[in-house]
């Protein structure tokens, strides 16, 4: 397991110190804590000054995905006009992966998605937050109409599959 240096484990929780992390070629570090995904910039490994990380909450988190073959981590955000997170790995991202999987999974309580008939795919979401259930509705193109029709008759069909509304 790759697990961060102490000078950036110092930055989190004591009980979430020990979470498994990734280093990426560039410097940056990633970990998988509970509260959310820790992404230490690359000036952070640095040791000028205390590192702060950037953290997201896990229902923020569409997928992550390793490649082996040219040791590639991208991450995706739910939100799909956010840049995807990625660069090269150094070191076994397994646990990373497997830890990283499982908080998202716990999250998504629901997803459905759709087409439009001029390509624009739709997805609607219902996400575990700290507050509860709560539904988040992406398009990765333009709406006409018809296709606003669908995204708020998809949102509706999961919302109401989960008791929400």
């Amino acid at each position: 397991m790759t697990t961060l240096p102490k000078s950036l484990a110092s930055a989190l929780p004591s009980r979430e110190r020990r979470c498994p992390s990734l280093e990426l070629q560039d410097g940056r570090w990633l970990a998988a804590a509970k509260s959310g995904l820790c992404v230490f910039g690359t000036q952070a490994s640095s040791g000028d000054e205390t590192p702060t990380p950037e953290v997201f909450p896990w229902y923020d988190v569409a997928r992550a995905r390793w490649e082996a073959e040219g040791e590639l981590f991208a991450l995706e955000w739910v939100d799909p006009a956010r840049t995807p997170l990625a660069g090269r790995t150094a070191g076994d991202p397994s646990d990373f992966m497997r830890q990283t999987s499982e908080y998202v999974n716990h999250s998504i309580v629901m997803h459905a998605q759709t087409e439009t008939d001029a390509g624009t795919t739709i997805t609607a979401w219902v996400r575990r937050g700290p507050d509860g259930l709560f539904s988040v509705l992406t398009a990765d193109g333009p709406l006409g109409g018809t296709g606003q029709r669908a995204a708020s008759a998809l949102e509706a069909s999961v919302r109401e599959a989960v008791g929400l509304d």
